[in-house]
């Protein structure tokens, strides 16, 4: 699939809004169509992965009557659910073409999911959640790094958790190099805001890319899911090494 920019097609500074956004509509709705076809084997196992997380969060409310008066595991299932919301809507904009537009959305699951890390094993910062309190991510990560038992590796992970945050919010933040995805490296400063660009871009490779992304960040929470509800017949596990095997390798095909 060629990248199709609909403005390229479109006389942007001549047409009445209306139809600006007419246009901008009806090729989101064709990238939908075409993205549906031309990445069918991933987002094919995207949605296995969405699946498993749904069945998990069934078992879950299956059992409320067991955990619905324990702090961590209501919080950390508020949070389970929150963060399913972002992921489809993640699925949704990569169909559309909105790439760097979805790095924002991974960026508020790992916020979530972390989280989720922490809630299940700390009933005070549950209880934080649950009273209303605001609780930074710098914190959060502080406080996971916590949970390994040798310091030194307590540092590295904090190291690591505070590194991957950043690279997460260098393109989310309304920077310079959260522009690079729609208007390339060369010559960006001097051509962000001259240069209108806005519309899904699609493209099989970008879309690849990101919906390995997206799928990552699905088995982080699938983790947790998998920590709190351990299914004892091992077909829940058996699926979800299913699904992280074929993601690695699509990993490595990349």
């Amino acid at each position: 699939m060629k990248e199709n920019i609909w403005y390229l097609a479109n006389d942007f500074n001549k047409l009445p809004p209306g139809d600006v956004l007419k246009n901008i509509l009806e090729d989101d709705k064709k990238n939908y169509d075409r993205a549906e076809s031309d990445l069918y084997e991933d987002i094919r196992l995207l949605d296995d992965a969405i699946t498993l997380y749904i069945e998990s969060l069934q078992a879950a409310y299956r059992l409320v009557d067991k955990w619905k008066n324990n702090d961590s595991n209501r919080a950390t299932m508020a949070i389970l659910v929150s963060t399913l919301n972002y992921i489809l809507l993640a699925r949704h904009g990569i169909l559309m073409g909105y790439y760097p537009e979805v790095r924002d959305l991974l960026r508020s699951c790992y916020e979530r999911i972390s989280r989720c890390y922490l809630f299940f094993y700390s009933g005070k910062f549950s209880r934080r959640l649950l009273s209303g309190e605001q609780i930074s991510q710098a914190e959060v990560d502080k406080e996971l790094s916590k949970l390994g038992r040798d310091p030194a590796r307590r540092n590295e992970l904090l190291r690591d958790l505070r590194k991957y945050y950043k690279f997460m919010s260098d393109v989310a933040h309304p920077n310079l190099k959260s522009f690079e995805a729609r208007y390339g490296k060369k010559d960006l400063g001097e051509r962000v805001g001259l240069e209108y660009v806005f519309g899904g871009l699609m493209s099989v490779e970008r879309g690849h890319i990101t919906i390995i992304r997206i799928l990552q960040t699905v088995l982080s929470a699938l983790r947790i899911l998998g920590v709190i509800l351990p299914e004892q017949s091992g077909s829940w596990d058996r699926k979800y090494q299913q699904i992280s095997k074929k993601c690695d390798q699509m990993v490595k095909n990349t």
